[in-house]
């Protein structure tokens, strides 16, 4: 599926990404930090304090906040995570500045301009990096995807990317992790499926492999019972220890296998919206990220539909986005938890998986479209001769 794409980049695209990451950035410190807290490494001052508390422990906590002390030794007061949002938003531009004209512009915008995304995409913080790692393996696995070479430069950026999403995300790194290897190994699997085997039994033999997987880790560990619950505790407590957290949610059944399974079925959704209604009417401060995340998961929603037609249209892609889907409501069931204690931080913590639920979704529809547009201009020359 080789595309011939314009040559030709996007000023104004590039400038109105950097615009409205600029401001994003602005708007949190100067307006949202008086509401929330703003992520990692606002105050280079602490960092020692920081090392102190963790023991010098090398980990992700202290790997971001080091990274932040480090850039904020040059560039003063929030000018470091700007420096990162900007970066976001070149990579962004890059992502899609031969797709954009095959891209729903509106849509597009709308994915790009949600407020939450633009604070923590530009806010020091755990997902800011992820953003950045995020993005740059999504690029390179829809350019993997529709047969672009990549350099060998290209293919080290992207594995030090997984490596720092592993780092400082590692329940997200599954999925970032899912979509690389299967387009890496795209010329075999494709070859594979197109001889040999159906998308649909290919697809079964990959759920397979994952359940044989789970089913040896039980033989190990009480994977479905004593290590859940204790699970279970731990991202409880982690929320709730902090009792002066305002949004903290503390009337949630919580205490056996049961729970995690019934509370999956508004938890996932809700995790993704952030507040809830009742919630906005206690708290009407919240009803703009409310109104923010209806959208949000609508989008999602709609991204999934366009996902499913796609694989169901094309053989070739569906391969590799059936796992993707099946990967990703993995991760999202098991990390769940971490989005329904608290709604400050269901806000934050889902824009780590924003390059790869939004963007790269966009990214194939886009390059999709763009390869059946040329293949339609081939035959019209074709048959015209």
């Amino acid at each position: 599926m080789r595309i011939l794409l314009p040559n030709k980049s996007s000023r104004g695209l590039l400038i109105g990404l950097i615009a409205a990451h600029v401001l994003g950035t602005l708007i949190a410190y100067t307006l949202y930090a008086k509401f929330a807290s703003l992520g990692d490494g606002y105050n280079p001052e602490a960092y020692q304090t920081v090392l102190e508390a963790y023991e010098y422990q090398f980990g992700s906590t202290v790997l971001v906040w080091g990274i932040y002390f480090f850039v904020g030794k040059i560039l003063p007061l929030f000018l470091a995570p700007v420096v990162f949002g900007i970066i976001v938003a070149i990579l962004i531009w890059y992502a899609f500045r031969d797709m954009y004209i095959y891209t729903s512009r509106k849509l597009f915008w709308v994915c790009n301009l949600f407020p939450h995304f633009l604070i923590w995409s530009g806010t020091s913080s755990k997902e800011q990096i992820v953003i950045i790692c995020g993005i740059i393996v999504i690029n390179f696995v829809a350019r993997r995807l529709f047969s672009f070479r990549q350099s060998k430069i290209s293919l080290l950026f992207t594995i030090i990317a997984l490596g720092l999403i592993y780092f400082i995300r590692p329940n997200y790194f599954v999925i970032y992790f899912t979509v690389f290897i299967t387009a890496f190994s795209a010329p075999l699997l494709n070859s594979i499926i197109t001889k040999r085997l159906s998308v649909g039994v290919w697809f079964v033999i990959f759920i397979l492999s994952i359940s044989l997987l789970t089913f040896f880790l039980n033989f190990h560990e009480t994977f479905f019972s004593e290590d859940v619950i204790r699970y279970m505790e731990r991202t409880q407590h982690s929320f709730l220890a902090y009792d002066k957290a305002g949004s903290n949610r503390t009337d949630i059944q919580w205490n056996d296998l049961y729970d995690f399974f019934y509370t999956s079925l508004w938890g996932i959704p809700q995790g993704f919206i952030g507040p809830t209604f009742i919630e906005t009417l206690s708290k009407p401060v919240q009803a703009p990220a409310f109104f923010e995340g209806i959208i949000y998961l609508i989008v999602i929603l709609y991204l999934l539909y366009k996902l499913i037609q796609l694989g169901r249209s094309s053989r070739s892609l569906g391969v590799h986005i059936f796992p993707f889907i099946f990967v990703g409501f993995c991760i999202i069931f098991v990390s769940y938890p971490f989005l329904i204690f608290n709604a400050g931080s269901a806000l934050r913590y889902k824009q780590a998986l924003h390059p790869v639920l939004v963007f790269y979704p966009l990214l194939l529809l886009a390059y999709n479209r763009a390869n059946n547009l040329r293949n339609t201009h081939f035959k019209k020359v074709s048959n015209a001769r």
